[in-house]
This record gives C-alpha cells, sequence and structure tokens, in this order.
C-alpha cells in the first residue's frame, strides 16, 4: 500500500468504489486482470492497472500525489496454476461433505448462473480445483456448479460459482474445468407416515412437516440425507450453545448443508417441502420450555427459517502490499433451482481431503447490484 502515492500505468478500466480496500477486493475479480489500483479519495474513482505495473511506476510528483492512495499486487500471486485438469473427465467426485460433481474438463459454464453466496461479495480465489468445490458444496443459497480458471487469466478470483444449470459448456483458450452438481433425491415430509416424535441419543423430538420458523438463530448447518439423521446431529451437539430444534430443508433450495442446528425455538411459518423438529424431553428433565420467541425475534437475517449467518472479519490494508481477497458479506439471491440427471456416471471417489475450509457466517447484504463477469 503506497499511500499518497500515484501510480502512473495504464489503466485497464475504473469503477467507483466506496473505500481503497473495496477498490482492492474489486481488483481481485475485475477483467481485464489487474494487477493494482489507484484510488482517488476526492471523487471515489478506483483506477485499474494491468499486466507490467511495478514500484519504479509510483510517481515523484508532489503535485499527482493529492487525495490519492495506490497498491501494487505480489507477482509471485499471479502465477498461473497447474493447468492438467485435476480429475478423469466425467468422472464423480464427491466434496468431504458428500455432494457429488461431475467433471467436465476443459470446459467453460459460461453464461450459467455466476452469483456470489452469502459470505462473498467478490469471486473467491482457490489454489486447487477441490477448493472449489468444496466452497460450493458450503454455499447458501444453493451451488450448482463450479467454473475453475487455473491460468488465473480470468483474474485472481479464479472460483467461478454457479447456481443455475440451465446452459451449454463450451471450450476456451484459457485453461478452465468444470463441475455440475448432482443432488441427491430427498422424499418430502409425509404427515401421515412419518414419525411424530423421533428419539436420539435419549433425547425426545415432536416432527412437525411444511413448517419453518422466524425468530431463531443457526448454530451451524450441516448436510443430511433424511431429518433423523438431522435430529441425531442437535442431540449428540456438544458446543457452547444449546441445540434446541433443526430445521431440514427436504428441497435444499438454500444449500446443500440442508440440516439447520437451532438454539431457539422462534415463532411457527410454514414454508414448503421443509420439516420441523423441537426438542421436548431430554434424559435430565422431564420437558424443556420453550424460550420465549420476542427474545429472539430480529435474529433470522438472511432467510425466514434455515441459514442465518454472523458477523464478517474486520477489512485489514497490509501496509507492503495487498493480500487483499478474502470472503465478505454475501447477497441472498432467491432462485429456485433444477438439478441435472447423471447416466451412467462412474462409481462416485472420495477426493484427498483438504484442511477446513472457514465456514463464517454473515448477515444478509442489502440490494446493491454487483457488476459481475462470466469467463469469455
Amino acid at each position: 500500500m503506497y499511500c499518497g502515492i500515484d501510480l502512473l500505468a495504464a489503466e485497464v478500466g475504473n469503477t467507483v468504489e466506496a473505500s481503497v480496500s473495496d477498490c482492492m477486493d474489486h481488483c481481485s475479480w475485475f477483467q481485464p486482470r489487474c494487477f493494482g489500483v489507484t484510488y482517488y479519495t476526492q471523487n471515489q474513482t478506483c483506477s485499474y492497472k494491468g499486466d507490467g505495473v511495478n514500484s519504479t511506476m509510483l510517481s515523484t510528483s508532489k503535485s499527482d500525489n493529492v487525495n490519492v492512495n495506490s497498491a501494487i499486487a505480489y507477482a509471485n500471486q499471479m502465477v498461473a496454476l497447474d493447468g492438467t485438469c485435476p480429475y478423469q473427465n466425467n468422472s464423480v467426485i464427491e466434496t468431504s461433505e458428500g455432494m457429488p460433481f461431475r467433471i467436465v474438463c476443459d470446459q467453460d459454464m459460461a453464461g450459467w448462473g455466476d452469483y456470489f453466496p452469502w459470505g462473498y461479495d467478490y469471486r473467491p480465489h482457490t489454489e486447487t480445483m477441490s477448493e472449489c468445490m468444496e466452497i460450493c458444496s458450503q454455499a447458501h443459497p444453493l451451488c450448482l456448479g463450479v467454473s475453475w480458471n487455473s491460468d488465473l487469466s480470468a483474474g485472481f478470483g479464479n472460483c467461478y460459482l454457479k447456481n443455475s444449470q440451465n446452459g451449454s459448456l463450451s471450450s476456451d483458450t484459457i485453461h478452465t474445468h468444470s463441475a455440475l452438481v448432482n443432488l441427491p433425491s430427498l422424499d418430502a415430509c409425509d404427515s401421515v407416515s412419518d414419525p411424530q416424535q423421533i428419539f436420539s441419543n435419549d433425547k425426545t423430538f415432536n416432527v412437525t412437516c411444511f413448517e419453518g420458523r422466524v425468530g431463531s438463530s443457526n448454530i451451524t448447518s450441516v448436510y443430511s440425507a433424511n431429518i433423523t439423521g438431522c435430529i441425531d446431529e442437535c442431540a449428540t451437539y456438544n458446543g457452547t450453545e444449546s441445540c434446541l430444534a433443526v430445521f431440514y430443508d427436504n428441497s435444499f433450495d438454500d444449500g446443500f448443508e440442508n440440516c439447520y442446528l437451532l438454539n431457539d425455538t422462534g415463532t411457527e411459518i410454514a414454508p414448503l417441502n421443509s420439516t420441523y423438529a423441537e426438542l421436548v424431553s431430554s434424559d435430565n428433565s422431564t420437558s424443556t420450555s420453550t424460550p420465549d420467541s420476542s427474545d429472539n425475534s430480529s435474529s433470522s437475517k438472511a432467510w425466514v427459517a434455515g441459514p442465518v449467518v454472523g458477523a464478517v472479519a474486520a477489512v485489514t490494508i497490509v501496509a507492503l502490499g495487498f493480500l487483499w481477497w478474502r470472503r465478505r458479506a454475501g447477497r441472498r439471491q432467491d432462485t429456485k433451482f433444477t438439478p441435472i440427471e447423471l447416466d451412467q456416471s462412474p462409481p462416485p471417489h472420495k477426493p484427498v481431503e483438504l484442511s477446513g475450509l472457514s465456514q463464517n457466517r454473515v448477515p444478509e447484504m442489502d440490494g446493491e447490484t454487483v457488476v459481475r463477469h462470466e469467463l469469455a
């Protein structure tokens, strides 16, 4: 970061940004790819600089260096990654949580629903395609595919998350590999045949079909193949907060992690294709009281019954340069999806386990439009 110094390099584009940190963030996924910025504080203009930018282009003239700050990316951050497709073409690979992807080597999903899930308002960067798929599996609302640009030719933000499968794959001159989600089938809740109570870990839960909650906060979310497994997660949860209920999304609309552990019972609503289960007794008590829903009436911010996410980390500007790209507050996009069918696909294989990805919970963003760019 160069405070009070202009960067006299050719501009490849500009936008209006609220701060120099926003300017640097936008550079991370700007197209054509960006290697540096100059931010003019007087009119909040962010000027993006292209390939070849270096510190010799910093101005030494006092007249240039008024109401201006600049930053240059480390050159080694923009070095192309291995362009070889990391998996066999058309193979099925599962993430650590079991989300299945069909691999499509050397193909781009350009024109498909490029979106930023909650927790992101800039496109993420990953060193591997597997990491990109892991982010997709943890995304809310539902992510249905990824395109991963290995050579960074479209910018540092090289993991393109997709919320649609309505498009066609295309070959491209840049190194891009794609993966399409094939969602498992889940049965709808059946109030006639399904049990009204489920017992797990010496705890009793009342089960209600087609019911959601407002005014309740999520402790965490995980994938579960059925309501019984979701209740087991709650019954065995030993975190700092008590799990008092679960919301189970039978539709996956809000993400592959469709089992939401709740720390409050909130107030009843009736969304479609969902199941609610509330703890009513445990081994050390005959009943569990229902907390006053008014105490947490505003805690469910991200949606009416499921994902509720916490605060983002504060933005930090590094003095010697910028390691800019990070996850920040995201926006909800209400879109319904139809999973694809995979025919005659090979059996799934587990990839090498990755170190745990951050699951920072974030508040829902406002409706301000962010321009997004597809791979050309």
